[in-house]
């Protein structure tokens, strides 16, 4: 059963895809609610679903991301709702990359920690299809003194792997557009000049094509029971062994291609 530690702190995003409250325990931990209502589904899809398998899979590979927590919270109008607390971090400065100074993103090498693999994001984000890291909003820093470089991590994984019925509108998972990178998906400013040969992310693309079918099944796994139906599991499935298959010849058109790639 959910946690009812979090309270809310405000109503913060109203979407298509669902709500957003941003929460707070007792602790002084705050984090970012999420849920959706079954009349929200054809934007919404799996989301909490689609969120673990995200984060299970990213830490497989030693990716920072947020960590999840599922929970009941009282809205406005004192009716409980079930959905997932996205975990913020507790640091002294918290930003998006969306907000950033410009300083930062036009030489992250001299302002980030480990840069090259915050740069490996894009093979990351190819493997599970993302549709929704290009304005860096997705994408946290965080340090405590101005002089300490930003540590990061990475939130919001609801568009990716199944996403929703929407999604694929645009193609069936396995048709030709989603082999095509740029079509779809564009690094946040600043990334792409550390990403401009494969040698650059082949480290990442040799760790995710090593990874098992167990691997992957050891995420499925992490989804909190009645959140991911049989349909959706076998579907993610499928579509991660698919684009595992092809990750590497995906991110060698996609670093050929000479048109824009990088979020402006």
């Amino acid at each position: 059963m959910p946690q009812r530690r979090w309270q809310l702190v405000e109503a913060w995003k109203q979407k298509r895809q669902g709500q957003v409250w941003v929460v707070e325990e007792q602790g002084g931990k705050r984090g970012y609610f999420k849920f959706a209502s079954k009349r929200q589904w054809y934007f919404s899809g799996p989301m909490i679903a689609n969120e673990y398998v995200a984060a299970a899979l990213a830490k497989r590979l030693a990716l920072p991301v947020a960590d999840l927590e599922m929970a009941v919270v009282a809205g406005p109008d004192g009716r409980e709702q079930r959905g997932i607390v996205s975990v913020a971090a507790l640091a002294d400065e918290v930003l998006t990359w969306h907000d950033a100074p410009l300083h930062v993103k036009e030489h992250p090498e001299e302002f980030v920690r480990n840069p090259s693999l915050l740069a490996a994001t894009v093979v990351f984000d190819a493997w599970i299809a993302n549709i929704d890291r290009a304005a860096g909003k997705n994408l946290i820093l965080y340090r405590d003194h101005p002089e300490d470089l930003y540590d990061w991590y990475l939130i919001d994984h609801g568009h990716c792997l199944y996403g929703s019925p929407r999604k694929w509108k645009r193609g069936a998972w396995n048709a030709p557009i989603w082999q095509q990178l740029w079509r779809y998906y564009h690094v946040p400013k600043g990334l792409l000049r550390l990403q401009s040969s494969l040698k650059q992310l082949e480290r990442m693309i040799v760790k995710i094509e090593g990874l098992t079918a167990g691997d992957i099944e050891a995420a499925l796994n992490s989804v909190p029971r009645g959140e991911l139906r049989e349909q959706e599991r076998q579907f993610m499935k499928r579509l991660l062994l698919h684009r595992q298959q092809h990750l590497r010849s995906m991110l060698a058109r996609w670093i050929a291609y000479k048109g824009i790639k990088e979020y402006r």
